[in-house]
């Protein structure tokens, strides 16, 4: 819906002067309702016109007539204009009491739109028509009869194209200059009130779906909430018989947000005479979503939910993921526990899997638990754990706006606090035991990889630090994985510099050879990831020391060095876990991936054939990757058009804002200086005169210098900057900022 291209000089045959020619020469009321092709109005016109074919000869005459023809008879099954499509390639003169009435039509439409272009959304009688106008533009559904130049035409009478006049209208209307059309149109319907917020996010939802962007559908198949709907409650004497474990004596909690519905982990710190065990209870929803069913068909294209401001758009119907695989307290519940042996030192010594039945005794919000000294044995195992961790500690706030009801909205930034990493390191433990587990036995799992930063980012990060005379460096990632030593390692260097195996066997080696399971062969070493863990951890301390832009600096390159977790087949770590196996496993719920590895587990349990082969996995690791990566963009942007949604009504339109990129042409900004509200500003914002360009390191914007003169330094990464909003974009969730 982008605006026009300006129209070629070319304008091709003028219909209106072909038509007055034809029609000229009409001597019956048949010859106005007959339907021509290109052959039959040029023969007609040489049998009739009196005039000679010029200096052209009679054949040549009429291929060229017969040429314009064809054009005119094309452009007029797209484009009104004074012949009317038959189909089949044939067209017939319109009348001119029919032009007449056309073009008084488009006279009575543009006096219309001029009037409306200084009259303000109060008399909705005038606006009606119009408004559900550009709400049918926005979501590509057909427009009302009310809005046409003519029943014969539709929309457009040679130079005048109604729906890009109703598009105009918007954009002059409410101020914005998007090069699109759609903010425009999206921010008139909301100041009319024609749609609330809600709407908006639905209708932005719908419009993604009809183009293919979102498969994420808002309800589930009729037939399957109906059969959920029909499942029984949980039996606990009846799952006992078939040999489960009872685990109802243990004293399980659940502690999640405070908003939560879903409860699919529950944990259990045990203190007895033999020492201390943790137990984490999954919500078993294998039991109820078995493979290749309909139900699992439909979760696996899904493969995750999705959390919108909204609402959420569940992996599993109500029925499963908000009641009977929910661990609520006091019922009884199915569930797959891991069991952890712990010594005096917090090490786990050993560890098993449970089917099991469970009685949670209480749902705790993540506040409940901070003051309450029940929960002080949980909080010192996880602080143990912490503190024996070399990972990657890069945080940000997270921005939960929520809709109430058409339009209040509520915002709120999360920041992670001694509670949320409590239940984040025992899942973590748990995905990592699982993942030990199943790895060992050989089974084939959707292992949750993430690989080192790769060599060319450190590097360019490394020259970017030097340039702004910052005294840290980053090593160099090593590619060494676990088995190799360090001839190995160096012969796969040189064999990717030089393209080709290398031969080092007349090198030896002092170090013995680690033999490792299959499972972990494509795992970084060690050491490799040590290191390089080493270093980042060390530039944030460094960094700490900097002044607040330089620090903001450092902080947003290592964030930008990562790279992007995804499932795969082969296992090749979690570097910024620093583990060497990483299965989801502790959320069945929500991700489809955690269910393909109950599936597993049970099957090692019962010592039955794997559920899933490797070329199953590695399908299926592709696919809930591609829709993890879709539901975190529905996620982002569908925050963004809500805080637009804020920022439209808010009284602070000024912001000292931080920048945090630097990139032809746009400088990024974060608004609050807290990782949460993120836009972007034009160069030509600055000067639309000036010969502005960023440096080659993204650090500086530079102004070009005159007469030989050194180029001037206007903008520095890090620095504040003082702007103000320029443009909201509510349709997909852009922000524009110019200058204060």
């Amino acid at each position: 819906m982008g605006r026009p291209k300006k129209a070629s000089s070319n304008r091709g045959p003028d219909a209106e002067r072909m038509w007055r020619r034809f029609t000229s020469l009409f001597t019956s009321k048949d010859e106005w309702s007959k339907c021509w092709t290109a052959d039959e109005i040029a023969d007609y016109l040489i049998k009739h016109e009196s005039r000679p074919p010029s200096r052209e000869d009679s054949k040549a005459y009429r291929k060229r007539l017969t040429t314009d023809l064809q054009e005119i008879i094309s452009k007029s099954r797209k484009h009104g204009d004074h012949f009317k499509w038959e189909g089949n390639n044939t067209i017939s003169a319109r009348s001119q009491e029919s032009i007449v009435e056309i073009e008084q039509s488009v006279a009575d439409w543009s006096a219309r739109l001029s009037r409306l272009k200084k009259q303000p959304l109060t008399n909705l009688d005038e606006w009606n028509d119009i408004l559900d106008a550009w709400g049918s533009m926005l979501v590509n559904t057909t427009l009302s009869d009310a809005i046409q130049i003519h029943p014969e035409i539709g929309l457009k009478w040679k130079k005048f194209d109604l729906k890009l006049e109703l598009k105009r209208l918007a954009a002059r209307k409410s101020g914005l200059r998007f090069p699109e059309f759609e903010p425009a149109l999206t921010m008139m319907l909301v100041n009319a009130k024609r749609w609330s917020i809600l709407d908006l996010l639905k209708r932005r939802l719908e419009w993604r779906r009809k183009n293919n962007d979102n498969p994420f559908p808002a309800t589930y198949e009729t037939s399957l909430e109906q059969w959920a709907e029909q499942l029984p409650d949980v039996d606990a004497a009846s799952a006992l018989a078939e040999k489960r474990s009872d685990l109802q004596h243990l004293h399980f909690v659940t502690i999640d947000p405070p908003d939560a519905k879903d409860f699919d982990d529950a944990v259990c710190l045990e203190e007895h005479e033999n020492g201390r065990t943790l137990w984490v209870a999954i919500a078993d929803v294998a039991h109820y979503v078995t493979k290749d069913s309909s139900l699992d068909a439909t979760a696996q294209a899904r493969a995750t939910s999705v959390y919108l401001p909204h609402a959420v758009l569940p992996m599993l119907p109500f029925r499963l993921a908000d009641d009977l695989c929910s661990l609520r307290a006091n019922v009884p519940r199915l569930a797959m526990v891991i069991e952890m042996t712990l010594d005096d030192d917090n090490n786990v010594i050993s560890s098993s899997a449970h089917e099991a039945v469970i009685l949670v005794k209480e749902n705790l919000a993540y506040e409940d638990t901070l003051e309450d000294v029940r929960w002080d044995g949980l909080f010192k195992l996880a602080d143990a754990w912490q503190q024996d961790e070399l990972r990657l500690n890069i945080k940000q706030g997270e921005q939960r706006p929520r809709i109430h009801g058409e339009n209040e909205l509520t915002i709120e930034v999360k920041w992670p606090n001694k509670a949320t990493e409590m239940i984040e390191t025992f899942m973590v433990k748990t995905n990592n035991i699982v993942g030990e587990m199943l790895g060992k036995a050989g089974a084939a799992l959707p292992w949750r990889c993430h690989p080192m930063p790769d060599s060319t980012d450190v590097r360019d990060l490394n020259k970017q630090l030097e340039a702004l005379e910052i005294s840290i460096q980053l090593p160099e990632p090593r590619t060494k994985s676990k088995g190799q030593d360090d001839t190995d390692e160096l012969a796969g260097l040189l064999g990717a510099w030089a393209g080709q195996d290398i031969d080092l066997s007349g090198l030896s080696s002092t170090e013995e050879k680690t033999e490792v399971d299959d499972y972990l062969s494509n795992v970084s070493a060690q050491d490799a990831r040590d290191e390089m863990l080493d270093g980042l951890r060390l530039a944030q301390e460094q960094a700490s020391a900097l002044r607040s832009s330089l620090r903001r600096v450092v902080d947003q390159g290592l964030f930008q060095l990562m790279n992007r977790a995804r499932y795969d087949a082969v296992n090749i770590g979690h570097f910024g876990l620093n583990l060497d196996a990483y299965a989801h496993f502790t959320s069945p719920i929500r991700r489809y991936p955690d269910l393909i590895v109950h599936r597993q587990l049970k099957a090692m349990l019962h010592q039955k054939d794997w559920v899933y082969d490797e070329d199953e996995m590695i399908a299926l690791s592709e696919h809930c990757s591609q829709q993890g990566r879709m539901a975190q963009l529905l996620e982002w942007e569908l925050v963004a058009m809500t805080l637009n949604c804020h920022l439209m009504n808010s009284e602070n339109q000024q912001w000292n804002a931080r920048v945090v990129g630097l990139k032809t042409p746009w400088i990024f900004l974060d608004l609050n200086d807290d990782g949460s509200m993120h836009g972007r500003m034009h160069l030509k914002q600055l000067s639309a005169k000036k010969n502005l360009f960023i440096d080659d390191f993204g650090l500086s914007l530079l102004e070009e210098g005159r007469d030989g003169q050194d180029e001037s330094v206007l903008l520095e990464l890090g620095q504040l900057f003082p702007c103000r909003i320029r443009g909201l974009d509510l349709w997909s969730g852009r922000l524009d900022l110019a200058p204060i």
